[in-house]
């Protein structure tokens, strides 16, 4: 091997040690967020909780908040941590090198997730045909509703609380018995919807999303791409962020005072950025959507 290719192959690894080193510490930035174990409510009937699998759901929770790639998801499971114990002591002993995480120095989390499963139906309904032997007229339904705390664990204030649902019903199907339960594929799909939902809605709350530019062309270009849950003609309404707003009793932040200035509509999703036309300001001439100004969804 020639110096000139010596020096191309010493020169690429650096290069790729350079940035995976960026990318861990880009990572190492973001805020940290724990998700608690789903706990039940009492409107859970019996029959309906023997078809809630809350592993599941707990563990869709946590893969919506990484596909944000906006936070580091830091695991309180039980069974995990006892496994990450597990390494840490093997790591102590002399049969290791010690370069596993050392015990009490796992990562903290800044934001701590509590939800609630308030409500859950999974049920099929079946009715006899007339005139017809064993022949029934069948269907599934379900709904899932959930409710998730917000704590900043820096405060130990309850910053927001989502209110999350979905529900799902199959076409009658004629069919030779009334047993059975839906399938279980239902029940996965709702519990990855109400997890986008929250991480969708988390998202907002911690990195609202904001104009970055306006163009020539009467659109904006706004902080959200494809990981955003933005969809093409979703419309938003625009707010102006003004002066921090404090309570003169207590002296705690009461968050910045907005004016409406308009509405947008997503015409353009890229993979980081997308691209909102306005049709919409309330005065063009003297308070223009502009740089800074937050999107919110239609209340």
């Amino acid at each position: 091997m020639s110096r000139i290719q010596v020096f191309l192959v010493t020169f690429l690894i650096l290069l790729l040690g350079v940035g995976g080193l960026g990318s861990a510490l880009a990572a190492s930035t973001q805020p940290a967020v724990a998700i608690k174990e789903p706990k039940v409510g009492e409107k859970v009937n019996k029959y309906a909780r023997r078809h809630l699998n809350l592993e599941l759901l707990w563990a869709e929770l946590e893969n919506a908040f990484r596909a944000t790639r906006k936070f580091r998801v830091v695991s309180r499971n039980t069974e995990v941590m006892q496994d990450i114990r597990e390494e840490q002591k093997f790591a102590e002993s002399d049969l290791a090198k010690g370069d596993a995480a050392s015990t009490g120095e796992l990562s903290n989390a800044h934001y701590l997730i509590l939800p609630k499963v308030q409500n859950f139906k999974f049920y099929r309904s079946a009715k006899r045909l007339p005139n017809f032997d064993n022949k029934y007229r069948r269907q599934d339904s379900g709904m899932l509703h959930l409710t998730a705390q917000m704590v900043d664990t820096t405060s130990g204030q309850i910053v927001s609380t989502f209110d999350l649902k979905s529900n799902f019903a199959t076409k009658s199907q004629i069919v030779n018995t009334n047993r059975g339960a839906p399938n279980n594929v239902y029940f996965t799909k709702m519990a990855k919807d109400v997890a986008a939902q929250l991480a969708d809605q988390f998202v907002d709350a911690v990195y609202p999303m904001k104009v970055v530019k306006r163009t020539r062309r009467n659109q904006v270009i706004i902080n959200r791409g494809k990981d955003g849950g933005l969809k093409k003609g979703q419309k938003y309404e625009v707010f102006y962020a003004g002066e921090a707003l404090v309570d003169p009793d207590t002296g705690e932040s009461l968050g910045s005072g907005e004016e409406y200035v308009g509405k947008v509509e997503i015409v353009r999703i890229n993979p980081k950025v997308s691209y909102a036309k306005i049709i919409e300001e309330a005065d063009p001439e003297n308070g223009p959507i502009g740089v800074g100004d937050i999107l919110r969804k239609p209340q």
